[in-house]
């Protein structure tokens, strides 16, 4: 099991409920390549934001890096629950050898915590993918399928 205790994880819509449950997912890979982890207000229109941005080479081709993961999910304190948002998800079908293919879903969330809890496992999953920590293809669709898991786990509490 990874130690998490060394990450700096930021939290500037106090939700502590939210990045401990991070940390204990986050608890069970391999952290020491990632740089930071933020949770901040977003003050545009927009429900949500996240990113994550991969390492950065000191020079091209150098196995040195200069920074390292960053993850960061934005969500909007200033919009009232609930939530929907529109994004890629895996649509189940029997057309496909995997069973699903990527199109638009619909996202709900009830409050702001749920909002924040699957922004940030989807850019949790883009840096576990990256890295090759889990096996899934790094795309949209998985990044949303894997927060829906995080999501679920998090409301069963």
């Amino acid at each position: 099991m990874a130690n998490t205790n060394n990450i700096t994880i930021i939290d500037k819509v106090s939700m502590p409920q939210v990045t401990d449950f991070i940390q204990y997912k986050l608890s069970h890979f391999d952290l020491d390549k990632v740089e930071w982890i933020k949770l901040l207000p977003l003050n545009k229109k927009a429900i949500l934001h996240g990113c994550c941005a991969y390492p950065v080479r000191t020079a091209p081709r150098s196995r040195t890096f200069a920074s390292g993961y960053r993850l960061r999910a934005s969500v909007n304190v200033d919009l009232p629950p609930p939530f929907i948002f529109q994004h890629w998800g895996r649509i189940p079908s029997n057309n496909y050898k995997q069973g699903w293919y990527s199109g638009p879903k619909q996202f709900h969330f009830e409050d702001l915590e749920e909002c924040a809890i699957h922004t940030l496992s989807h850019e949790c999953f883009h840096f576990l993918s990256h890295s090759k920590q889990v096996k899934h293809k790094n795309t949209e669709a998985n990044a949303n399928w894997w927060a829906d898991q995080w999501l679920a786990e998090f409301r069963n509490g």
